[in-house]
């Protein structure tokens, strides 16, 4: 459990140029425009909206816990940008759902020559994009009932100081598990089990999400945030979780 800090770490200097790999390069192009229209949409909106709700927060810490304003400040600062930023990137998740999985398939295929036998016609393919896209909406099921309870408790004197940390937190974990998703569905791993063994290496996740966090921050590397996230996850796949999924995708379809 110690190392895997740095498995997280590790994966993302491998994913930089097996992204740039004449085989998998093609795959920058969608995430690249989605999330130039996400940037848009971040700077605009949330910028102009962010310190007025910061300021309304501010209002229900005590008088006898102002030395520690800046602090809750920050992570006020933090927590709500965290939401707002994963609220808009949710559409753009769905969106870019189906090229993410092509995606995490060319990387296990490049590193383990497993194949995958995906029916490549226009039926085939809007089969791949609908199951995608239920992938998508499970995440989403699991994500806003936690968000709003976060949220809620956010409004709440006192408590609203160890919320912020929590938000911070899930938002690492949303993260992880966004990311993680497309190698575990590629490879039929159900998103209850997918979570169950994320939940035992918390701090490979937190590490990855913490990493995802940064990156968003940093102009012009937050374009290439997104495949660089899943060809990540997926070499996290291969080395750490593929093992105890090993035909797991034969075994299920021979009891269906």
């Amino acid at each position: 459990m110690i190392t895997h800090p740095f498995a997280a770490v590790g994966a993302y200097i491998q994913a930089f140029p097996l992204l740039l790999s004449s085989r998998l390069r093609l795959f920058l192009l969608a995430p690249i425009v989605a999330n130039i229209a996400l940037m848009v949409l971040l700077y605009t909106v949330a910028l102009s909206y962010m310190s007025v709700a910061v300021d309304e927060m501010m209002g229900y810490i005590p008088d006898w816990m102002s030395f520690l304003n800046w602090l809750f400040y920050l992570l006020l600062n933090i927590a709500i940008g965290l939401m707002m930023f994963y609220s808009f990137s949710v559409g753009v998740n769905i969106l870019a759902a189906p090229f993410m999985a092509f995606l995490a398939e060319k990387v296990e295929e490049q590193q383990t020559g497993k194949e995958f036998d995906e029916d490549m016609s226009f039926t085939g393919l809007m089969a791949i994009t609908g199951r995608s896209l239920k992938r998508e909406m499970q995440k989403l099921g699991y994500f806003l009932p936690r968000f709003i309870a976060l949220l809620l408790l956010s409004f709440i004197p006192v408590v609203n100081i160890v919320t912020s940390v929590l938000i911070v937190l899930f938002s690492a974990w949303m993260l992880s598990l966004q990311y993680m998703d497309y190698a575990f569905d590629n490879n039929k791993v159900s998103f209850p089990e997918m979570r169950a063994s994320l939940r035992e290496k918390p701090l490979l996740c937190w590490t990855f999400g913490f990493i995802v966090m940064f990156g968003v921050t940093i102009p012009f590397l937050n374009l290439f945030v997104m495949p660089i996230a899943v060809v990540a996850a997926t070499l996290l796949w291969i080395k750490v979780f593929s093992e105890r999924f090993v035909n797991y995708a034969d075994l299920l379809s021979q009891t269906r």
